[in-house]
């Protein structure tokens, strides 16, 4: 099965454990298949509503 056919909730589970496993950034971004920057930028509202 392609990344891309994977919900955006497993990418964020595959993305936080890659993080945690010392990846960089980039990589974990990349291995997960997020664009982290379009990511945030379309939920901005949900992060900036949690503060």
């Amino acid at each position: 099965m392609s990344i891309t056919h994977i919900k955006t909730k497993k990418k964020i589970e595959v993305f936080l454990r890659l993080l945690e496993k010392k990846e960089s950034l980039q990589d974990a971004c990349s291995k997960a298949g997020l664009d982290i920057k379009s990511y945030l930028l379309k939920n901005r509202h949900l992060l900036l509503k949690n503060k």
